[in-house]
């Protein structure tokens, strides 16, 4: 593919899609349903928790089945557009639901993560409709750069229609109203910056196409887990990717209460924050992407899952406010990296022509993670505050002062995470350099 060529309308229609759905996971997801959900509604963190757990558990089971069956046919678009319009119909329906009817809400949110879930699979293997060989791991690093520009963007345009303003700068023909009022702005941005995908991108065409059912679907997938010992390193890399996954998911959860209880950071000092990581991670999947065009796609994994276990070190052993804003633009260009050698790796690793069915197992470990890392962070966080027992242990053994009493906990929380990356960089030592190469060619 010629260079200039990277730049093509598909190309871009392709990226686009990564900006508009991260306007949902940032405001939706991280911004403001949990606070609108506790804060404005007086419920408990359970009621966004549960369902968001429910949500990803429903997409774990579901995804693998739907990936393979992407295999068989050209309908790749349809489903993406399928899950897209769903998701976006749902938050739109969000806004107009009255706090007397809470369960309805609850459910638009299921359905709404869910969709935003099961469209991820299909949205990845169209990657290799816009691109090839190397030239895919430059595309795949475009991709989730924009996927971090909307997370900005979507963020700010929606600011105002919560608050009134955005930062300190008042809107004065926008009236704020409330978290609530995110819902509908972030349902028609999504919607209107994933048109470019379904206008621009031409669907591949499957030389063989088979119809199937959903059962066939299930075969396929556990076809695709025994099939992993034909594509060495597979099983291998899908496992150590879950351990990744886990911690990184957990720390994008978390990282705002553990800067604002750990490092004493204020909400205003938070929004900076995360915008910083994020305009970070935006240069680390356009160098890091770039970087990988020319280097093997494993060695570079490997030392950017070492620069997270150093940097989430340094976030245990280290208070300093401005050594803290420099670690979160480190992890912003970790973040990037991380998620721009993964997806190209996958697809060294196996055939083209199964990839739906490999990458339904690879959103599998990553719902997966999604459910059970914040769980192992909310488990380990209980056990060591200090008003448990092995907290208070931990702490006297320690010789804590009172002013650390707090922080002990997110530390333990933190220190969990990093042996989750240890345990998954052990695992992936052993997964082979782009065994597929040559048959992908």
């Amino acid at each position: 593919m010629a260079r200039k060529s990277l730049f093509k309308k598909d190309i871009i229609g392709w990226s686009m899609y990564d900006f508009a759905n991260t306007i949902f996971s940032m405001n939706i997801i991280s911004r403001y349903l949990k606070l609108y959900i506790v804060d404005d509604l007086g419920k408990d963190d359970r009621y966004f928790d549960i369902p968001f757990a429910f949500s990803m558990l429903l997409a774990a089971l579901l995804l693998p089945a739907l990936g393979a069956i992407s295999d068989h046919s050209t309908k790749k678009k349809f489903f993406l557009l399928l899950f897209t319009a769903t998701c976006c119909i749902s938050i739109g329906l969000m806004a107009f639901i009255p706090s007397s009817m809470f369960i309805i809400l609850i459910v638009l949110f299921i359905i709404s993560n869910f969709s935003y879930e099961a469209g991820q699979p299909f949205y990845n293997s169209l990657l290799y409709s816009v691109a090839e060989g190397r030239d895919a791991r430059f595309v795949s690093g475009i991709g989730v750069a924009m996927g971090y520009v909307g997370s900005v963007i979507g963020l700010i345009i929606v600011m105002p229609f919560v608050t009134g303003s955005v930062f300190s700068f008042d809107i004065s023909f926008i009236d704020g109203g409330g978290r609530s009022a995110s819902f509908i702005p972030t349902a028609f941005l999504f919607a209107l910056f994933a048109l470019p995908l379904f206008l621009n991108v031409k669907e591949k065409e499957v030389k063989y196409i088979k119809k199937v059912s959903l059962t066939d679907g299930y075969k396929d997938v556990w076809d695709g887990v025994k099939s992993t010992k034909k594509y060495p390193g597979v099983l291998r890399f899908l496992v150590a990717d879950y351990f990744f996954e886990d911690a990184v998911t957990t720390v994008i959860i978390n990282i705002g209460v553990f800067c604002s209880i750990v490092i004493g950071l204020k909400d205003s000092d938070i929004d900076m924050f995360l915008i910083i990581s994020t305009i970070s991670a935006v240069a680390g999947s356009f160098i890091l992407g770039k970087i990988a065009q020319h280097y093997s796609l494993k060695k570079m994994l490997h030392y950017i899952i070492l620069g997270w276990i150093i940097a989430l070190l340094c976030f245990v052993f280290i208070e300093n406010q401005i050594v803290v804003w420099i670690l979160g633009s480190v992890v912003g260009i970790l973040l990037g990296g991380l998620w721009t050698t993964s997806r190209p790796m996958l697809g060294e690793l196996v055939p083209h022509t199964e990839l739906g069915k490999f990458f339904g197992l690879f959103s599998l470990s990553g719902r997966a993670a999604a459910i059970v890392g914040p769980l192992v962070w909310t488990t380990v966080v209980y056990l060591f505050n200090t008003d448990r027992l092995l907290g208070a242990k931990t702490a006297e053994l320690l010789q804590l002062s009172d002013s650390s009493l707090r922080s002990l906990p997110y530390k333990a929380g933190i220190i969990s995470l990093i042996f989750m990356m240890i345990l998954g960089l052990y695992i992936f030592r052993k997964v082979p350099s782009h065994p597929m190469q040559e048959q992908n060619a």
